[in-house]
Formats: structure tokens, sequence, C-alpha cells
């Protein structure tokens, strides 16, 4: 609000200060001249007011949509838009290739995360990284991999919703640079955020959804997998379904 109060008086006094200069330059022009003013048309000094000193949220949105992967990385780093950035140790931006075949979002970084800066790198981590090896699949290869929210929510809490919504731009963005042939979506938050939706996994699972107008994959978080070894048999099905979106043979010595 501050910020927003700031710009307000900064776009006010822009604007008498332009309209104080055309008055100065009207009335040397009827001084100076013989002949009648030539009638130039009035600006509209508030619109030149807001032009000259925008928004900062628009500014950022601004930058953000001309931005590559790695010009994001750096907003991601330096941004202080909620609550989480005073408590993260690093900010995990995510990691993988452009024009990936699968894109792969889950909720947040974890404590692993946070200290690294690296998406998905502890015990689940390395569990997601045998899923996607039984379908062929590689985080340096063909894979692009983040979260919803790029800082660690304190006590790995699910985000709040104003979290969620000072990322998304983010995540947005990092969607249409990396171009990914689907989506798969890592548990509960994720899947809801994405999709609008607030059913059960259970019952966003075994259907191909779409975000954006691409296909989306919804299965169980690895580290809710390692906890309950009972949800693996759904999550190779899971799996499968997006093998065959993307065109990749199976792996079964990697599962």
């Amino acid at each position: 609000m501050m910020i927003h109060n700031d710009n307000e008086q900064k776009r006010k006094g822009v604007e008498t200060t332009l309209e104080r200069t055309w008055n100065l330059f009207d009335a040397v022009q009827h001084y100076v001249s013989d002949e009648a003013s030539p009638g130039y048309d009035r600006p509209d000094f508030a619109a030149r007011a807001q032009e000259l000193v925008p928004d900062s949220q628009d500014e950022s949105r601004r930058v953000l949509d001309r931005a590559n992967l790695e010009k994001v990385a750096e907003l991601i780093h330096s941004c202080t838009s909620c609550q989480l950035s005073l408590t993260r140790v690093h900010a995990v931006p995510g990691e993988g290739v452009l024009n990936a075949r699968l894109m792969v979002i889950g909720e947040g970084p974890g404590a692993d995360e946070d200290t690294t800066g690296k998406p998905f790198v502890g015990r689940a981590g390395k569990y997601l990284d045998a899923w996607l090896s039984a379908i062929n699949l590689s985080r340096t290869e063909n894979t692009y991999i983040t979260n919803i929210v790029k800082c660690r929510p304190p006590g790995n809490r699910d985000p709040l919703p104003e979290e969620v919504q000072a990322c998304l731009p983010y995540l947005k963005r990092q969607i249409a640079l990396v171009k990914p042939d689907a989506i798969l979506c890592l548990g509960r938050v994720a899947a809801h955020v994405l999709l609008s939706r607030e059913d059960a996994l259970r019952d966003l699972r075994a259907v191909i959804h779409r975000f954006e107008g691409i296909p989306l994959v919804v299965t169980y978080h690895p580290a809710a997998v390692l906890r309950n070894l009972q949800l693996r048999a759904p999550v190779w099905d899971d799996l499968k379904r997006v093998a065959e979106l993307v065109g990749m043979p199976l792996n079964r010595t990697g599962r």
C-alpha cells in the first residue's frame, strides 16, 4: 500500500509539473507570436504521468513478459512479493531444458531444496528421478522440473493463496518458455492450483487434463508414495499415460 501511495504522489507531482510547463509554453507562444496561436491540442497530463511513473507491479509484469528462462530465475531469486522471501535460504526457480518433453510441477521446495536452491534433490527427488528413468526421461536431457511456489513454506506447510498468486506469473512464464509436450502434476496442492479444482487427488487421476492447451497428468507426490508404498501401482499407471503422451518407450529397469 505504501508503494502504491508513493507512486500516486509521484504521478500527481509529474502531472502538475507537465501542466505548468505546458501553460508556460502556451503563454510564451502568445507573447512572442504576432499571429494567432496555432492551437495545439492540450495533452492528457494524467495519462502521460501514468506512463512516466508506472505501477511497480505493471512494470514487473512487463519485465517478466520479456524475460528468458535465465532472467526468470534472476527475478525469482530477488523476489520479495510474499512473506516466504523472509524465511527462505534460497529461492528455487527450477531446472531442466527448453522444449522439454515433460514439465514436472510440484508443490514447493522442501528443506533440502531450500538449502541447495535446486528442485527435488532430497529423498523424494531421487525417487522422482527413478520415475523419470522408468519412462526414459531425465531432468538433464528432456525434462524441466519446478514447483508452484519457489520458496519453502515454513515447516513444509501448504502455501497460502497469496503466496501462490505471487508465484504463478513466474510459473506461467516458465511454461510458456519451456513449451513442454506434457505436464506431470505432483500432489494435491499443485493439481488444485493448476486445474482450479478442489477434487480429491484420486478423482483427478486417470484423466488427461489440459492447462492452457498442454496435456496434464496428475499423480501422487513422491514423498507421499515413500510414506505409502501401495501408491506405487497407481503412479506407474500415471507414468505410462505420460509416456504415451510424450511418445517415450517404457524402461522397466528404471522403475
